[in-house]
């Protein structure tokens, strides 16, 4: 019993068998796992941006510490020693002048001024003093110096920040600076320049320093707005990935997510669960105990799931077994692509469900119906016998017996009828035996039998088919899906209405067609109609005999002939049912059409 495959659609093996998504195995390296979700410390305001709730720090401007300006002010000390050392090389009297002298002692009173002042509060405020103090002092350099002109490029320095250190309002104070370093050399003189050149030497420093500040100023808004989204992009994927972590990890279901490269980005708990009973090896990313729907055939590498979804498979539904035997766990594996909205390939996400449990129950409950289908068989076969013989041994009529009898004999047959359902539906694999056949003579044989039951029901049923059409197959079974088909066609359709059954070859394919002007199927129902003991609403709400075995054998049929069924319906306007099949059946180590 234990060995028994279910048969129930969601466990359905399509083409073949599969693999069970499993894990990688120990981390690689340059990989990290994916830290769990951390509680918020406070409330997060939604970010428009992203759509998830991102700090409220994420959109603050760049971060205007004493740190950040200690490494500005110790840039323009730097620039002043090395402009000491040029002096003290080429004329050390010079570090005596008085205006250089002033220069050193405003830059010891901005960088004072700069450890003085708190990173935070009402005071910060007075930070923009260092910036401005060291331009005084640049003004003072250039002056002791007039035959360097290189000196006065120690305004930049300070120029560079107050434009992307501070706000608009410290905009004119670079300005200013420039003006007043200009300015210095005239108030010496005592007199302004007489020459186009005196005044261009005055200008150009201020208009240079305009220039550039309001560069720098554009540029480190337009800094701080794309350091912003960053900052919102960042807690944005963080957050995301927290997210992602803490759902792989509360469903019951072993999920694993590739980048393009198939290195494994994202891997749950269940994952090494799954991996540790398939004997997981990372070299060929397969396990070793892996089987097929049957328990016992084992699933080469290459077919397992992680191999065919890195190969750009995708799938869902697929079911195998994973563990040795005695300990194995039946997984139902889906795979697929994960692409953006433009398009781009993100990687592959793969999820393996349990099912043993209802696999199980599955099995169990086939088995029950086969062995009860089994000991109901016998009796009734006997039952059924001695109602023959009661038949044919006495007059029934002069017996007034006659309806009685035909009474019973009607319903065990119809019972032993669903008994060989029953059996047919508990069979694990549909046992055909191949033959040239004629497709044309059973879809006239069993449209005459049904002549019978469909004049009762006022419904008339017509065979358009051409003379001979042969093909390989079971004729027993094929004659079994028409009866089937043909049945349900007349059963529902209404009285006055038409059944129309058709053959038909399309190049190495078979097409019959059985089509009818009855109540028609639901979409919704269409979605189960093969399913085993499926009866639409309809149907049920109706009280009409059935259990639901009927469509769902002819579908085992086709398939065991490598075929497939098809319906197109619309209630209310009747429904077609199409069974496609090879002429010729696949040969031993040929693969299948299907």
């Amino acid at each position: 019993m234990a060995q028994r495959q279910p048969q129930d659609p969601r466990f359905r093996d399509r083409g073949g068998a599969r693999p069970a998504p499993m894990r990688p195995g120990p981390v690689q390296p340059g990989q990290a796992r994916p830290a769990p979700a951390r509680p918020a410390a406070a409330p997060r305001p939604a970010s428009p941006a992203v759509g998830i709730s991102v700090p409220a720090a994420a959109a603050t401007p760049l971060p205007r510490t004493n740190h950040l300006f200690a490494g500005a002010q110790f840039a323009f000390i730097a620039s002043i020693l090395m402009l000491g050392l040029y002096i003290g090389l080429t004329s050390t009297w010079t570090l005596l002048e008085p205006d250089f002298l002033i220069g050193l002692s405003l830059t010891a009173a901005a960088t004072s001024l700069l450890f003085a002042v708190p990173p935070s509060g009402a005071l910060r405020g007075l930070l923009v003093l260092v910036p401005t103090i060291d331009i005084l002092a640049v003004g003072f350099f250039r002056d002791t110096l007039p035959n360097l002109p290189t000196s006065g490029l120690l305004i930049v320095i300070p120029v560079l920040w107050l434009a992307g250190g501070f706000g608009v309002s410290a905009l004119p104070v670079p300005v200013f600076g420039a003006v007043f370093v200009s300015l210095i050399p005239v108030a010496r003189a005592g007199a302004w320049p007489t020459t186009p050149g005196g005044w261009g030497a005055i200008c150009i420093l201020p208009a240079l320093v305009l220039i550039m500040t309001v560069t720098v100023h554009l540029a480190a808004r337009q800094l701080r707005a794309h350091e912003g989204r960053a900052r919102i992009a960042l807690a944005a994927a963080t957050e995301a990935a927290a997210i992602a972590t803490t759902v792989s990890e509360s469903v019951d279901a072993a999920v694993a997510f590739f980048r393009p490269d198939g290195t494994a980005a994202l891997r749950n708990e269940a994952t090494y669960e799954q991996a540790r009973l398939a004997g997981f090896d990372p070299k060929t990313r397969a396990g070793v105990h892996v089987y097929g729907p049957d328990r016992k055939t084992r699933v080469p590498p290459e077919e397992q799931v992680i191999n065919r979804a890195l190969r750009g498979e995708s799938f869902r539904g697929d079911l195998y077994w994973v563990g040795e035997p005695g300990d194995q766990r039946a997984i139902i594996g889906n795979a697929r692509q994960v692409h953006t909205d433009d398009g781009t390939f993100v990687g592959t996400i793969t999820v393996g469900h349990d099912v043993t449990d209802l696999a199980n129950a599955l099995a169990l409950r086939e088995a029950f119906l086969i062995d009860v289908s089994h000991e109901l068989r016998t009796p009734l076969t006997s039952i059924i016998g001695y109602l023959d013989l009661l038949t044919e041994g006495h007059d029934l009529r002069q017996l007034g017996l006659e309806r009685e009898v035909s009474t019973i004999q009607r319903n065990a047959e119809q019972l032993y009828a669903i008994i060989g359902d029953l059996l047919a539906a508990g069979d694990a694999e549909m046992r055909v035996r191949i033959a040239l056949t004629d497709v044309a003579d059973i879809a006239r044989a069993s449209a005459a039998a049904i002549l019978p039951q469909a004049s009762e029901a006022g419904v008339v049923v017509r065979a358009e088919v051409p003379p001979h059409v042969e093909l390989e197959g079971d004729g027993a079974r094929l004659r079994q899906v028409l009866d089937n088909l043909l049945s349900n066609a007349v059963k529902y359709t209404p009285r006055g209405g038409r059944v129309v059954v058709t053959v038909a070859v399309d190049g190495t394919t078979c097409t019959v067609n059985v089509a009818d002007t009855g109540i028609g199927i639901s979409p919704d129902d269409q979605r189960q109609l093969f399913d085993r003991f499926f009866r639409a609403r309809e149907v049920r709400d109706d009280a009409r005999p059935g259990v639901g075995l009927g469509l769902s054998i002819v579908k085992s049929i086709t398939e065991a002939h490598h075929g497939w069924i098809t319906v197109s319906s619309r209630p209310g306007r009747g429904s077609t049912f199409t069974v496609t099949l090879p002429l010729r059946q696949p040969r031993a180590g040929a693969p299948s059409a299907s």
